[in-house]
């Protein structure tokens, strides 16, 4: 009776071949996601300093490149006494594109800067909808032109 003759090994080990594809496999998966996480927002292209108007009322912020703000609100009324009061804060812009804004009076507001995922429509860059964390509130701020100077020469 003859004996099964074995191979001389000159094939790839299966266990071998299985790990290397797997690796490969796990870091083409790694970059795929860094690859679309990143080509989501450009965290440059959101210009977010300058100074903004709420639309019908008396509150103006003005968001500063050195990422500090001053959120500054007048009367209701335009004839009334009271002048207008201003509070300083700070603010940032995180990975997502949201906006967000501390109060030194410990309030928090936050606005999506960036359109959503999948989005059809890119969102104006001259106006975003402030919502006040703890009461939902929001209020719509467009940005206010800036003050054309006068040329040299007139009155």
């Amino acid at each position: 009776m003859n004996s099964p003759i074995k191979g001389t090994g000159s094939g790839i080990p299966v266990g071998l071949l299985v790990g290397v594809l797997g690796v490969i496999g796990i870091a083409g998966l790694i970059a795929i996601g860094a690859w679309s996480l990143s080509g989501n927002i450009k965290l440059s292209t959101i210009p977010v300093a300058g100074e903004w108007q709420a639309k019908g009322k008396p509150w103006r912020i003005e968001l500063r490149p050195d990422k500090t703000v001053v959120s500054s609100t007048g009367p209701e009324q335009p004839g009334d006494s009271q002048a207008w009061t201003s509070e300083p804060g700070a603010y940032r812009v995180d990975y997502f594109g949201n906006l967000w804004v501390t109060l030194k009076n410990g309030r928090i507001y936050s606005a999506a800067l960036a359109p959503p995922s999948g989005a059809l429509v890119p969102t104006a860059s001259n106006r975003f909808d402030l919502i006040e964390t703890g009461t939902e509130a929001v209020t719509v701020f467009e940005r206010v032109p800036p003050a054309k100077p006068n040329p040299p020469g007139s009155p």
